[in-house]
């Protein structure tokens, strides 16, 4: 008799061994149905073998898939991520596939068949009478779980569910969420053409420019890895603008002139219109584009076009990390440092850049790790032979912008409204000379917050411990984390004061004031407010790639991907606020802010000039951002990470304690810190502690950091941390298995 894993969408870390019944035949990769808590229940079968168990197996009822849709390889790959990041591989493939041929399922009530019911309804109460005949008379489609229970809400009905399913007459199925099995159905449903489409109307391929000799000096080893067809990983460090994506596209074309395919991982998608632009205009419809704001149906198209080979290269954020390109030749992670790579809720908490390093070895495919200020940790990997570097220290068009740190504290005397007079007049000349210019200040809304001046009171979010964000267009405050709102109060909730004025500025104070300065300016808002909307980034994009707009404003998106040739002034507002954030990653976060946003000007021929207003105009970031020094950071910082023993001379795992109860939660974090220092010892633990936000939506956050040897194996660290959660897990007191314990391995703050 042979037997099969299956993974399910639980954070249970274990497979379910089943029988395979001799009528059915199949391999890893497939969807089947099994018994599974008294429900048919889809799940993922990983392997197939034919060592008995020492208990009990159930038999399969029924398989899904009539080929794999998942690969070996994949299989692998996931197999890896849920020992190395600590979580079920049901969980990873949740993340990985399209719900359309997922295991995320919904739960079905069907009647039972006839020959298997029971002979006669006499002994069935109104009710459940009632409900059979509802649930008969939607055949084999039977009714949802959960609709079913909205339509009986508060009547016997409900209750009888349990008692029919009990007696045999009903039972509880579980079906994919998405029910679309092949690009087939995609097509029949008629929502095909629009869901391949990446938004972009070029129609002819265009040839790939050729590469300057930097660039063709930096091509060259990664062609050479393409064509040994083994694993490789480089490091492409070049400064904006030095043309690291006309690096991409040659090895990607020659990836496709071999017959294989490519993946592209972007930071966010929306914030990459033109990555995706290039990409397209010389792939077409070799392209498939993957992002979260695809419905459903749009996701299903693009993965079976990659599955059945008809998309070759696939661009996308963290998650298209996953695409089932076969005969993959080369990955490219595009700005390597960019957190939005790693997860953070809910599990698999990986990190895109290591399962891309991971998945490139696993398929002996190339990797490239490619940005203008690499993250500490891949740097320090390339300096230990684990990549290769690679360097374009020049742009082939235009100059690196000159950078004119301005202190504050000079400057008092000297402002402009929130602008320095020398900021304001670049911005005035660049628009006499019919330039463009960005001006970035990473906080949205009107104002930090409201204050009662009598009393000084700040509101705070009910749900939360963090104070609400003024947002003045709609006299609004607002919480960024449980989105609770209501109107500004009049009067001060503590003291009840009428004295309540607005503090700090936020971009869409900013943006009026601006508005002030320059009156016969166009001035365009780019933050997460104004870009909710389904293409309102793109929209705001094209303005001013068109030279619809003046002046553009906004947070951190602005610094990611944009290219305008006609931008020659930037300014960076309040530039130390991202020191603000306790982290070990404060600093290195603030360096590669300032040069990402500074390699927004003078990226053509016209020379560009940043100007970055701060009250910390000695530290190290501001120093090394003024001379476009890389290396002077990364030496400095490096040096303050050794001495602190933080990554990369370490590894964190962080451990995230929530629940409803203050007093339970506490508790339980300061048991798991016990125990963390018992096995681990004192100096490679942090915390207990309240989290940055303590209480969010009504629930209580606490956490403990763990310091790993930066050379463990996920083979080591895996079952450490599996008797750590079992020695806590295994205390009995009331209210703690209601408190949610997460592990974040490799976190990032």
């Amino acid at each position: 008799m042979r037997f099969a894993e299956l993974a399910f969408p639980t954070a249970v870390r274990q497979t379910f061994t089943y029988q395979l019944p001799e009528s059915l035949t199949l391999e890893p990769g497939v969807r089947a149905w099994v018994p599974l808590r008294g429900v048919h229940a889809i799940g993922l079968v990983v392997k197939v073998h034919d060592t008995k168990p020492s208990f009990k197996t159930q038999p399969i009822i029924n398989v899904l898939d009539p080929n794999p849709i998942v690969s070996q390889e994949m299989l692998r790959l996931v197999e890896w991520i849920s020992t190395f990041y600590f979580c079920s591989q049901g969980e990873v493939f949740q993340t990985a596939l399209p719900s359309a041929v997922g295991i995320v399922a919904e739960e079905r009530l069907i009647g039972v068949p006839e020959a298997k019911r029971p002979l006669s309804q006499e002994a069935l109460s109104a009710a459940e009478k009632t409900l059979l005949e509802d649930v008969d008379s939607k055949g084999e489609e039977g009714w949802s779980l959960a609709g079913l229970k909205r339509k009986y809400r508060g009547r016997q009905e409900v209750k009888a569910i349990a008692s029919l399913k009990k007696k045999g007459w009903v039972q509880v199925i579980q079906i994919p969420k998405t029910k679309v099995r092949s690009l087939e159905e995609v097509i029949q449903n008629g929502e095909y053409a629009e869901s391949l489409s990446t938004g972009h109307s070029h129609q002819t391929v265009h040839p790939i420019h050729p590469l300057t000799p930097a660039q063709e000096q930096a091509f060259e080893p990664i062609q050479k890895a393409l064509q040994k067809e083994h694993y490789q990983s480089f490091l492409l460090h070049g400064v904006t603008g030095s043309g690291k994506t006309e690096v991409y596209l040659h090895a990607i074309h020659q990836a496709l002139e071999s017959g294989k395919g490519a993946i592209v991982l972007v930071p966010e998608i929306a914030l990459t219109p033109q990555t995706v632009a290039r990409f397209e205009r010389h792939f077409g419809p070799k392209l498939a584009v993957l992002h979260s704001r695809q419905t459903d149906k749009e996701k299903a198209a693009a993965w079976f076009s990659i599955q059945r080979g008809e998309s070759k290269v696939v661009v996308g954020p963290r998650s298209a990390i996953f695409a089932p390109v076969e005969d993959l030749a080369i990955i490219v992670v595009d700005e390597e440092h960019d957190t939005s790579y790693k997860q953070y809720d809910p599990a698999p908490r990986y990190h895109a850049r290591d399962v891309a390093l991971m998945r490139a070895s696993i398929e002996q495919a190339v990797c490239v790790l490619g940005s203008a200020t690499p993250s500490i940790t891949t740097w320090e990997g390339a300096q230990q032979g684990k990549h290769t570097l690679l360097s374009l220290t020049e742009r082939p068009f235009g100059s690196m912008p000159k950078v004119s740190i301005l202190p504050m504290q000079s400057y008092r005397s000297a402002m402009n409204g929130p602008l320095t007079v020398e900021l304001y007049s670049a911005i005035e000349e660049s628009l006499e000379r019919q330039e463009q210019s960005i001006v970035l200040l990473n906080r949205r809304g009107s104002a930090s917050y409201i204050q009662c001046s009598s009393c000084g009171h700040i509101p705070e979010c009910p749900q939360c411990s963090v104070s609400m964000t003024y947002h003045k267009p709609k006299n609004m405050l607002l919480c960024h984390y449980s989105g609770h709102a209501h109107r500004v109060p009049t009067r001060c909730e503590s003291c009840g004061s009428e004295q309540l004025e607005p503090k700090g500025m936020g971009t869409q104070q900013l943006e009026e004031e601006l508005q002030i300065l320059y009156p016969y300016a166009v001035i365009r808002r780019m933050d997460r407010d104004s870009t909710s909307k389904k293409d309102e980034h793109a929209a705001i994009y094209e303005a001013v790639k068109k030279g619809e707009a003046d002046i553009l404003l906004g947070t951190q998106m602005l610094a990611k991907g944009l290219d305008f040739p006609n931008v020659t002034v930037v300014g960076v507002l309040q530039a130390e606020n991202e020191l603000a954030f306790p982290s070990w990653r404060a600093s290195e976060r603030l360096y590669q802010l300032m040069s990402q946003v500074a390699g927004r000007a003078g990226r053509a021929d016209r020379p560009g000039h940043v100007y970055v207003q701060t009250y910390l105009a000695d530290h190290e970031a501001f120093k090394a951002a003024e001379k476009h020094d890389y290396m002077r950071f990364v030496t400095h910082e490096r040096a303050v990470r050794h001495a602190s023993t933080y990554p990369p001379f370490c590894r964190m795992v962080t451990f995230h304690v929530k629940g409803r109860q203050a007093a339970t939660t506490i508790e339980k974090a300061q048991a798991l810190g016990q125990a963390l220092r018992q096995h681990a010892g004192e100096s490679n633990v942090l915390g207990p502690a309240p989290a940055l936000i303590e209480r969010i939506q009504n629930r209580t956050h606490w956490q403990v950091s763990l310091k790993v040897d930066p050379q463990s194996k996920a083979s080591q660290l895996y079952p450490f941390l599996d008797r750590i959660i079992q020695q806590v897990e295994g205390i009995k007191k009331q209210g703690w298995s209601s408190v949610r314990l997460n592990i974040d391995v490799d976190a990032v703050d």
